[in-house]
């Protein structure tokens, strides 16, 4: 039996291109063809296949009867007549598909329970870009014509340029909803910063600012040293595996570190607001220092009163220190901080202060020449356990920071003398002649010293030590080492002439020779004491720097 190809009916082309501009989207575009290649090519079977990935999927069929051939069809590039079609650009037909040895054995059963027997593949082509194949199909033996062919590749043809189309409007309408969601991000978080600014406006606490910045950013944020110390932390994180997603050093901010801790990884808009947000917190902490160094410099004229013992009128002072914000207790005690390494310097003190502030309730600081001066409130605990607490924060700000501390004071007139108590020893420490990170005036033996005058400091120590330092003076002798050597070493001589690194007669003929210049008795307990003290006068005139005594 001869088949004879059907006579080819008139293509209703313009009624097509009419339902392609009107399909919305690319399923209802591939309908579109192959109902149409079912009537132009008057086949009753007809699909279209999209390229995804690597693969052939259905997209659209007319006439497919079996749900498992709509479901599962689904064809590697390259391989049987479509997949070549797909890879080559170019049109195949299988007049009998029974006998065509291009078959994919994979889809040999899908097609053969559909009853196809013949087909016409055309590629669905964007300029040399393939974006799928178009089928035609009998379900017998066909002769397909040249005609055929060209009527399939005019169809794939519009349906590529719709397609094209349709890609194009889908990219613009995209790119619009994106726009409008950027927009809107946009807005939300200029809404949310303000909120944030308005916020830290009124809070001058950095802690505070700091909960706010965790609240805004959704996640933990953290407020580190230079370092690496955390100062403090805020916020919760939710769950999945937590990951630092932003790091900012505040250089102007004496080198803080803020860290944000998230569970997911921000995009570029998050990532651009959890940037907005520490600027706002870093822009705070400036604002705030600055108030700081202003309430500073108008509390400096209290302070200097203060400390120097000015206070006329005791009711009228204290009215004046609460207006600026500073409560003085009974108890409270005045420590003086220095750096051992830059005795001349005051290298950045913020550090130290914030320490102190964090940890010591209504502490009060203030910076005096290139010294760190701070009020320390009653803490109603032993004595031992403040000096202890202070030596940790000494020891954990950065430099080598050092710090005297002096007695509790019971009255304003008690500052002042405290305040002498604690500058002696810590310039006793950067001076070398005391160890330690924190040291009292009644470690060191000099309760009540400090706070002398001058030229009483100078009176008792020319009176009692006054022949041996004219004798060192002048003959270049060590006598005055020796006696402070052999005294704090409980007259001990093999100590003493290991500390100094002499021979023991040495140390044995200069004790002698210092009891016979001074006219004193070591073996005599008066004469000791006030040896000991007018050593502890002559290191306290040295490092306090007072004029008028030669120390040699």
């Amino acid at each position: 039996m001869t088949l004879q190809a059907q006579p080819l009916p008139v293509l209703s082309s313009e009624q097509y291109l009419r339902r392609l501009l009107a399909a919305k989207d690319v399923t209802q575009a591939l309908q579109i063809a192959a109902d149409h290649v079912a009537q132009a090519l008057a086949c009753p079977v007809a699909w279209a296949g999209l390229v995804e990935g690597d693969y052939l999927v259905m997209g659209a069929h007319h006439g497919v009867e079996s749900t498992e051939m709509a479901a599962a069809w689904r064809l590697k590039i390259g391989e049987g007549i479509g997949g070549r079609v797909a890879l080559e650009g170019r049109p195949q037909m299988s007049r009998d598909y029974r006998h065509d040895s291009r078959r994919v054995p994979l889809l040999k059963r899908l097609i053969d329970n559909e009853g196809i027997q013949a087909t016409l593949i055309v590629p669905i082509l964007l300029a040399e870009h393939t974006l799928g194949v178009l089928y035609a199909a009998h379900r017998h033996p066909y002769p397909w014509t040249e005609a055929e062919q060209e009527a399939l590749e005019q169809i794939a043809h519009d349906l590529g340029v719709r397609l094209r189309q349709l890609d194009v409007d889908g990219r613009r309408q995209r790119l619009a909803d994106l726009a409008e969601r950027r927009s809107d991000r946009a807005r939300r978080n200029t809404e949310a910063g303000a909120r944030l600014a308005g916020s830290l406006a009124h809070q001058a606490d950095p802690g505070a600012a700091l909960d706010l910045l965790a609240h805004e950013v959704g996640g933990r944020v953290e407020l580190r040293q230079s370092d690496g110390t955390l100062i403090r932390a805020s916020g919760e994180l939710g769950e999945g595996n937590p990951r630092v997603v932003g790091r900012t050093v505040l250089h102007d901010c004496d080198d803080l570190t803020v860290v944000v801790v998230h569970t997911r990884e921000p995009d570029e808009h998050a990532r651009a607001f959890i940037d907005l947000c520490i600027g706002l917190f870093r822009l705070q902490l400036l604002r705030v220092s600055e108030r700081e160094r202003t309430t500073q410099r108008l509390q400096g004229g209290l302070f200097d009163d203060l400390l120097g013992g000015r206070v006329h009128d005791p009711d009228s002072f204290r009215e004046r220190m609460a207006l600026m914000g500073v409560s003085v207790q009974p108890g409270a005690q005045v420590v003086v901080a220095g750096l051992r390494d830059h005795p001349d310097d005051l290298v950045r003190p913020e550090r130290l202060e914030r320490l102190l502030r964090s940890a010591v309730p209504g502490v009060v600081t203030v910076r005096r020449a290139n010294r760190l001066v701070a009020i320390v409130g009653p803490s109603g605990r032993p004595g031992r356990e403040v000096r202890d607490q202070l030596s940790s924060l000494v020891a954990r700000a950065e430099g080598s920071w050092i710090a005297g501390l002096g007695r509790g004071c019971a009255e304003l007139i008690d500052y002042s003398t405290s305040y002498d108590e604690a500058r002696a020893a810590c310039e006793l420490m950067i001076r070398g002649d005391v160890e330690g990170p924190v040291v009292t005036a009644h470690e060191l033996g000099i309760l009540g010293m400090a706070s002398l005058p001058p030229a009483h400091l100078r009176t008792t120590v020319r009176d009692v030590l006054g022949p041996l330092i004219d004798l060192d003076a002048q003959r270049g002798t060590d006598f005055l080492p020796t006696l402070r050597a052999y005294l704090a070493h409980d007259r001990h001589l093999p100590d003493t002439a290991a500390a100094l690194h002499i021979h023991y007669n040495t140390v044995r003929n200069r004790i002698a020779r210092i009891e016979t210049t001074l006219g004193v008795d070591m073996r005599d307990v008066d004469d000791r004491f006030r040896l000991e003290t007018a050593l502890r006068m002559h290191a306290l005139s040295e490092a306090l720097g007072h004029p008028g005594l030669d120390l040699r």
